[in-house]
């Protein structure tokens, strides 16, 4: 069972690494091929909205597949996985519909917000979604080892087209979005031929119907982030310029999305066990648990600013183009430290099942990072915005906490009988 288990989580990080990996090309790669810095901002906002409808798709599919169907088994199970699959594509054709729109009516190649590539991006919507919710189908199974593998060939089949275009000198912004369009095709056609699974045959209101429930708190909390993400790119278009919103999404992409990744992939691992320790009433053993976590990931943020913050400098003149982002290593490291050190109380709170309380943090940190982004890029523009927005991540690990601790101290304690060893013994 040991090595079992191992192999899961093991998968399970390995899947998390390729899908960190691909989301961060599909942002720095236009910075590095594309010979208009500002053409590349331009790319970037319209794959932040791409990627915000997965975000959403992911809550309000991904995560209650996560949470519901994965306690389900036989053909109950195959019929709300159908359902899933068919709201994925749902999902997909009215998300399109209204990128479309956006772009026939706010395109504007000479503007400060261009969203003139989402036109490459709506059309292969319904497909990346029902990619992703492939995915989460595995995952919900228990599965990583064979998400792993339509993901490899979702990236693979990208990359191969990416290099043809290098090759061939053929690249722009449109064949850059379509290649990751086109490799979403490959990959939800493997999973489609590996499961056996039928959309089609599905039903997206069966879906809401069965888990609104559970999925509207995950949508709105996702929606609430998401609000935050694209707000950095739009909110700051007046006080920056195309080519200094290029540097500050790299610099997010290159240095603080890796760990929200690794917080993904942690969030997997530790919410279980979260919800073991609360669903039994260990007030004391999720305490325990959340402390000892919180010291070891503060440590660990502690060493990778002491690390990147000064590699970065030392490679600064090796970095061409990226070069830019050294400046904002320190902010952006300190952010990326401050999400390591939330991720046990995030476990915690999720485990206790308070999801109205995370809905509430993500409001209080949105409106302060957003607040300290808008300042600070007023005041000393790129590297102002990047301060503001770890000044309003510290504000949102305040809140944080202080919900956390509110929370467990509501947890009713287990009875003396209750046999707790049995009900936390497992991760």
């Amino acid at each position: 069972m040991a090595m079992r288990g191992a192999r899961w989580v093991g998968a399970g990080l390995a899947d998390q690494v390729v899908m960190a990996t691909a989301n961060a090309a599909n942002t720095l790669l236009p910075i590095g091929l594309l010979a208009s810095r500002t053409r590349a901002g331009a790319l970037v906002l319209s794959v932040g909205l791409g990627y915000l409808v997965l975000s959403v798709n992911r809550a309000f599919i991904g995560d209650t597949m996560l949470a519901q169907v994965s306690r389900l088994d036989g053909e109950e199970r195959a019929r709300l996985v159908r359902h899933a699959l068919a709201a994925a594509v749902a999902v997909g054709c009215v998300a399109g519909a209204i990128l479309i729109a956006v772009w026939a009516l706010w395109r504007h190649p000479s503007g400060t917000i261009d969203l003139q590539d989402l036109i490459w991006v709506a059309p292969f919507l319904p497909v990346i979604l029902l990619h992703d919710t492939g995915r989460y189908t595995y995952l919900s199974e228990r599965e990583p080892a064979q998400a792993l593998i339509i993901d490899l060939v979702w990236t693979g089949s990208q990359a191969l087209i990416i290099v043809l275009m290098v090759t061939t000198g053929s690249t722009s912004p449109g064949l850059l979005l379509a290649s990751w369009g086109l490799g979403a095709c490959a990959g939800a056609a493997t999973f489609l031929a590996r499961s056996g699974a039928r959309p089609w045959r599905g039903d997206p209101r069966r879906w809401l119907a069965e888990t609104r429930k559970l999925s509207g708190w995950f949508t709105a909390t996702t929606l609430v982030g998401q609000i935050q993400v694209q707000a950095v790119g739009f909110l700051v278009a007046g006080r920056m310029s195309g080519a200094e919103l290029a540097v500050l999404r790299s610099g997010q992409t290159a240095l603080l999305q890796p760990v929200q990744n690794f917080v993904t992939a942690m969030m997997g691992l530790l919410v279980p066990r979260s919800s073991r320790l609360a669903g039994s009433r260990n007030e004391r053993g999720l305490r325990r648990q959340t402390l000892r976590l919180a010291a070891a990931f503060a440590g660990l943020a502690v060493v990778m600013i002491a690390v990147v913050v000064p590699l970065a400098n030392v490679l600064q003149p090796h970095l061409g183009r990226y070069a830019a982002i050294v400046p904002l290593a320190l902010p952006i490291n300190l952010q990326a430290g401050i999400y390591l050190l939330q991720i046990p109380f995030t476990a915690a709170i999720r485990g206790m099942q308070r999801a109205r309380l995370l809905f509430a943090q993500y409001l209080i940190f949105t409106i302060t990072s957003l607040t300290g982004l808008v300042l600070g890029a007023s005041q000393g523009h790129l590297q102002g915005a990047a301060w503001g927005l770890t000044i309003g991540a510290a504000a949102g690990l305040v809140a944080m906490i202080s919900i956390y601790t509110w929370a467990a101290a509501r947890l009713v304690p287990a009875s003396a009988s209750t046999p707790l060893s049995t009900e936390v013994s497992g991760v």
